[in-house]
């Protein structure tokens, strides 16, 4: 497990010397040799991202005592410690993986009662989007088998079941359940539901095995890829367990001239290693920018506001991963900022982000800012605001608090129907109902959530204010 400590190290190591074990890496004195070296594990940093994010879920859970075709769930809310990219905390999430080395997987979703439906997508390991599945997807809430095969497979199926090719020997998904707000009530009906999901090997089909279920409420899982030097070692492991695809030959000879290649042992030597621990934190400097200030369109002119995603989503599924040409550039700033892609997104969901003031400014969680959300806000069902760290994308840390929804009964209102949302350190006096906590040693930003969105959020007839510094 990271620590919080170990975390905020390797985000601060941003710097242009590294030391280890007495050797020293300066940039500006390195020759083209080490220069090159250094330039090419940032590039693979990248490039491994949403890689990085798949095996950074998949220990936490298993830490957590979630194995391969065991489901973790929360039956509460989930709050900070569920410390992955950009998670909601309106819905509980239920979160599952499994490994098709030995064969195929069969994933068994019930159909929707009347109290519960589910929605995710079915996702390889480097998050791919293989489809969305239940009530919003495949099997549209009637229930499902769903069979992940491998390349290649030729073997015996089930009858009336959804089949689909996975390219990667790792899968997971990311579930969330359909319910009438987050009461205790509808939270313990989801959870029950939950245990109704069955994922076993296609073999056992006969004879499933007995399932595990395992609620994460309050357990720490630290999702969080981080990028220090010792993110290298991970990528090698990876490269280990996962088949290499043509598309990817390039990069593998990219990553042959900085020490990482499958089939053999990961030895850097100590100016090696010095190297990686000043390219890891660059590889997330680089992503946060990219991220937040050059790939995604703006959504209003003049305004900080942009779209979540970088141009090439949608047409890609994800993948980015176009006929001339494969961004994993846009990829890996994509995924330092969200777990999982939708087919269906913006149908059901649209959200927006805000990383700066209107003069280009992080937003810093030492200072005091208001956005007014105005009183027209077009959803059918609710719209959210949530704060997330800068560098890593998921719940500041140790708050309790993160996110303000028009359903909340105690929001103060203006006059107008509009809400005046305070963040910083401390909550302005008596708006302690509109107010959400900022860490005053890192900075942040966020997300604005629209659920059942109407044809105004997409055809410039709405628009977000900016935030506002208050001095």
């Amino acid at each position: 497990m990271k620590t919080k400590q170990s975390i905020i190290l390797s985000i601060v190591m941003i710097m242009t010397v590294s030391m280890v074990n007495g050797q020293e890496f300066d940039l500006q004195k390195a020759d083209i040799h080490d220069r090159m070296v250094y330039h090419r594990a940032v590039d693979a940093a990248v490039w491994a991202m949403p890689l990085m994010n798949f095996k950074f879920y998949r220990d936490a859970l298993a830490d957590a005592g979630v194995g391969p075709n065991d489901v973790g769930y929360f039956s509460k809310l989930q709050d900070w410690k569920f410390q992955t990219a950009t998670p909601n905390n309106t819905t509980p999430y239920i979160l599952t993986y499994w490994n098709m080395e030995e064969g195929p997987i069969v994933v068994e979703l019930p159909a929707s009662t009347k109290d519960v439906g589910i929605f995710g997508t079915l996702m390889d390991a480097w998050q791919r989007a293989i489809d969305d599945i239940g009530a919003l997807g495949r099997d549209k809430g009637e229930g499902a088998k769903y069979i992940l095969v491998p390349p290649g497979y030729d073997g015996p199926l089930l009858p009336n079941a959804f089949v689909y090719k996975q390219q990667t020997n790792n899968g997971w998904m990311a579930l969330r359940p359909i319910i009438k707000g987050a009461t205790p009530e509808n939270l313990a009906k989801a959870s029950e539901f939950v245990k109704r999901i069955k994922i076993y090997p296609l073999k056992d089909a006969n004879n499933p095995p007995q399932m595990k279920f395992v609620d994460l409420y309050d357990v720490l899982l630290e999702m969080t890829p981080v990028l220090d030097g010792n993110i290298y070692q991970e990528i090698h492991e990876m490269i280990e367990e996962e088949p290499v695809q043509d598309l990817n030959l390039a990069m593998m000879g990219t990553m042959a001239r900085i020490g990482i290649q499958k089939g053999k042992p990961f030895n850097p030597d100590a100016k090696t290693q010095a190297i990686y621990d000043k390219a890891g934190p660059e590889a997330l400097k680089y992503m946060v920018e990219q991220y937040h200030r050059y790939l995604n369109p703006w959504m209003y002119e003049g305004k900080k506001w942009s779209s979540l995603t970088p141009s090439g989503d949608i047409e890609t599924d994800w993948t980015y991963e176009f006929p001339s040409y494969y961004d994993y550039h846009a990829r890996g700033a994509l995924y330092y900022a969200i777990i999982t892609g939708i087919k269906t997104y913006g149908s059901a969901t649209f959200y927006l982000d805000l990383a700066e003031t209107p003069d280009g400014q992080w937003l810093d969680g030492g200072k005091n800012y208001k956005l007014v959300m105005p009183h027209n806000v077009p959803v059918r069902n609710f719209w959210a605001i949530t704060t997330y760290d800068l560098e890593t994308a998921s719940y500041i840390r140790d708050m309790e608090k993160s996110s303000i929804d028009n359903t909340q009964t105690q929001l103060q209102k203006n006059a107008d129907g509009s809400v005046d949302i305070y963040f910083g350190p401390e909550a302005p006096e008596g708006k302690e109902s509109n107010w959400l906590p900022t860490d005053p040693d890192r900075r942040f930003f966020l997300l604005a959530r629209f659920y059942g969105p109407e044809p105004e959020l997409f055809d410039g007839s709405f628009e977000l204010n900016d935030i506002e510094l208050i001095k």
